[in-house]
């Protein structure tokens, strides 16, 4: 994949690079590649369900690292979940993959740890960077319907309208 996004693109408001993720493809070299179709935003200690606001410290201070760094967590201490930092330093936010669909076949992962197990993705992956040699993200994006819902799988904050699940196009099949 060459044509790729530099970290400096994910130094944006994080609702919005969890909209313009939809459709991008990841590779993860030594896995899969995947064309994203899920994603949540998280803000920072303002937003009661990111771990900024209520888990500050260890792995998650990371949210607040420069943009592009990437950001894994054990859900129920066992599952891997892949998320990628945004905005600018210090200002803790990053955006959670929560479905892909493996590049050239049907099949759909969903679930934030389902999809971090399918792409080989590992709590040693936390603290990398996209781009690196392991991690990259398209700057290509396929045609695909976007749509906006509440958050899921969370006990706060349900109500906030950040998640973003994207419908293919006929012939957007990667």
């Amino acid at each position: 994949m060459e044509n790729r996004l530099p970290a400096s693109w994910f130094a944006a408001d994080v609702v919005t690079v969890a909209r313009e993720l939809i459709g991008r493809t990841l590779r993860v070299a030594g896995a899969a590649c995947a064309i994203i179709l899920e994603t949540e935003a998280y803000g920072g200690p303002d937003d009661p369900a990111s771990h900024a606001a209520f888990r500050p410290g260890g792995r998650a201070a990371l949210m607040a690292a420069e943009a592009g760094h990437i950001y894994v967590y054990a859900a129920y201490g066992v599952y891997p979940c892949f998320n990628i930092v945004t905005g600018p330093v210090g200002e803790a936010s990053a955006v959670l993959l929560r479905s892909v669909r493996l590049a050239g076949s049907p099949k759909t992962i969903s679930g934030p740890g389902r999809t971090s197990r399918a792409l080989g993705i590992s709590l040693a992956d936390h603290g990398r960077q996209t781009p690196d040699e392991r991690f990259s993200i398209s700057a290509d994006r396929l045609p695909c319907i976007i749509t906006q819902t509440p958050r899921i799988g969370i006990a706060r904050a349900v109500e906030v309208p950040w998640r973003f699940v994207g419908q293919l196009l006929a012939g957007g099949d990667g």
